[in-house]
Order: structure tokens, then sequence, then C-alpha cells
């Protein structure tokens, strides 16, 4: 889902844990309308939360529409390809296709979401609570980004945490690196070990597209031992040592 396009129709500027997109001169948004898993439950479920972030994930099928709703400043990342037309409060309608793997952030919006392709379309999106601090604790191996740049990137970061895309080739490995509290958003089935620091070897069951899975800090050197290429999304609560 391109959510950058929706800052035409945000209704407010904010800045939650140092994300500041640009804002309307329009009035702040209107308090009428509920949070999309309040107003919307079958089609927004609650897929991890903290004091930090909620992760929601967002699925709609063919030709499904939502009802009005507020979200606050967040990312997504689309889990399929496809396309929506978002209608906000005043009638205006923008058409968005998205990809699968797409990463787009965006300021806090209502709006009235529309799937309007042909097949289910899965997304989920981090959404920011205001007031949240980046945490300060050490580690002993350098971060993921730093250590391996072929395999690690930054999509998009803010004071309290960043959003990394992570992809490797088929039986490609890492180098021992740092990663603190992290909810993994998977796109696809795939295959991973993990060494850790004392030699151990983890072999965590095969992934799925979609899956997410929110863990405290750790330290680690993965290979991806399956046949396909590997990609995910990482939410990293930057300084963390724990998730909740």
């Amino acid at each position: 889902m391109r959510h950058a396009k929706l800052l035409a129709i945000a209704l407010v500027c904010v800045s939650l844990a140092g994300f500041s997109l640009a804002c309307s001169s329009e009035a702040p948004p209107p308090t009428d309308y509920p949070d999309a898993v309040t107003a919307d439950p079958d089609h927004y479920s609650v897929e991890a939360e903290n004091d930090a972030v909620r992760l929601v994930r967002i699925n709609y099928g063919a030709g499904e529409a939502s009802v009005m709703h507020t979200h606050p400043a967040s990312c997504s990342v689309s889990l399929s390809d496809g396309s929506w037309s978002m209608t906000d409060p005043d009638g205006g309608v923008t058409e968005e296709p998205n990809t699968l793997g797409e990463v787009g952030c965006f300021d806090a919006v209502v709006h009235l979401p529309t799937n309007t392709s042909s097949e289910e379309s899965a997304v989920i999106l981090v959404e920011f609570k205001e007031g949240a601090m980046a945490g300060d604790a050490t580690a002993e191996y350098p971060d993921a980004v730093t250590a391996d740049p072929d395999h690690y990137t930054v999509e998009w970061e803010n004071d309290v945490l960043r959003l990394v895309r992570i992809k490797y080739g088929p039986g490609e490995t890492s180098t021992m690196h740092h990663h603190p509290a992290n909810c993994a958003v998977f796109l696809g089935v795939q295959e991973i070990t993990f060494e850790l620091p004392d030699g151990e070897v983890q072999e965590p069951p095969a992934t799925e597209l979609g899956q997410v899975a929110c863990v405290d800090a750790h330290d680690h050197l993965p290979t991806n031992v399956g046949d396909e290429p590997l990609e995910l999304v990482l939410v990293e609560l930057k300084g963390r040592a724990t998730w909740e």
C-alpha cells in the first residue's frame, strides 16, 4: 500500500517519538471516528503490542470495504500485490496500488479503505504510540546494518525504532551481529538457521508469508539454508533489551 500518497489527505501534523512529516493546514483530526481495530474488527486485528508500537494485521477480501476510521502515524508492510481506494471524510478518493514487501510511512489519517483488487489483500501496520522512548541497552556485537550491509539495509527510522529490510540469497550467510528487541515480518516461506555466540545452532521451523515473530534483544549469525531467496522486514526498537 503506497501510503506515502496519503500525506495529501493527512489531517494533522504529528510528532510521535521523533516521527514528523509534512502536515496540512486543516484543523486537528476529528474525534468522531474510532481507531481501525475498534471500528472494523473483521478487517483489523492486533498482532503484537507494547508501550512503543502496535502491530495491526489488515486483511481484506476482494472488493471488501471498511468504515471511516483513524490511524496514528504508522508504517505499513504490504503482504500482497493489489490496489486500494482510500476515501477521506470530505469524500475525496485516492487510488493506491501496492506490491508485496513494499514499505510506506504516513502521518495520522482518517479514511475508509476499499480493496479494489480481484484478490485478497493483506498488510502489517506498525502504529507508533505517543511518548515512546528509546532504550539504552549495550551490546557486545555490532548491529546488523553495520556488521553486514550486504544483507541489512535501513528502510525507515525515527528516534525510537527503525525498519530494516533483510535479504539473503540461497545459501548465503552473515557475520555475528546484534539486534535490539524486534518484530520480524516475513515476506515468504523461508528456512533459516541461527548460530549463537556460544556455537549452538538453532533451526527454527520454516516461516510463512505474513508471519510475525517478536523477540527480545539477541546476538546471532543467520544462514539461509533454503533454496529460495529470503526476505523480511524487521521492526527494531532502538536500544531496547526486551519486547514487553
